[in-house]
């Protein structure tokens, strides 16, 4: 079920593969999973993907509080010792900070390829987002792209991503030269504030060298005060 939920890169394919998984298990009269399927708008990540949560989870947040804490509390931690070890998780993580936000203006991350808009990147995310951007350029070398139509600087393409050896996700990305504007049906810049590989790799098809600056969101820069 987790690969319905989480591999599907579309409503329509959602659809298809929970039925195929409802038939496959024998669960097509199953009535929690049908309650579940009608909500699916409010659970499903493809159907959220319009959204922007910067690539948090509904849960990822008190996970990591509680493994924070957990390196200083236990569970017979008196009320004493608790407000004590609390200044003291407080102080850790704020010399944690500081330490990145050293890290991010004296070091620097080297590029995984040779794009000049990955060292866009480079220059202005701090090491931890840039990380998760090079992530994507990674990927970029698994997908394959191909122009499927074009117009007065408006062009369409249809992006193969090799998931394994013959096997290829497809996703439909858009390009306007004019408004240098690039949209992939994935919706990863949508949701969580990153160009996707897709993007990426139609950008590089256009020979693109510099991306737009609403693409690189300041939320993310070394240089904003935290």
């Amino acid at each position: 079920m987790s690969q319905v939920v989480w591999n599907s890169h579309s409503k329509d394919s959602f659809d298809r593969n929970w039925n195929d998984f409802l038939l496959n298990f024998g669960l097509v009269d199953n009535k929690w999973l049908s309650d579940l399927y009608e909500d699916r708008h409010v659970w499903v990540p493809i159907y959220l993907d319009h959204h922007f949560w910067a690539g948090m989870r509904s849960t990822q947040r008190s996970e990591s509080m509680h493994s924070f804490f957990n390196k200083f509390i236990t569970w017979n931690t008196s009320l004493i010792q608790f407000f004590k070890q609390y200044d003291n998780c407080l102080g850790s993580r704020e010399q944690a900070e500081r330490e990145s936000d050293a890290a991010d203006f004296h070091t620097v991350i080297p590029c995984a390829t040779k794009s000049s808009i990955e060292a866009q990147f480079q220059d202005v995310y701090t090491h931890q987002k840039f990380r998760e951007v090079q992530a994507q350029f990674r990927g970029k070398a698994n997908c394959i792209t191909k122009l499927t139509n074009s117009a007065l600087g408006y062009s369409v393409y249809e992006v193969g991503e090799q998931i394994f050896s013959s096997i290829f996700n497809k996703f439909v990305v858009t390009y306007d030269s004019v408004a240098a504007e690039v949209k992939c049906q994935c919706l990863l810049f949508e949701s969580r504030g990153i160009l996707c590989r897709h993007a990426l790799s139609v950008l590089s098809f256009e020979r693109v060298s510099q991306v737009s600056p609403r693409y690189i969101l300041e939320r993310w820069s070394k240089k904003v005060k935290r």
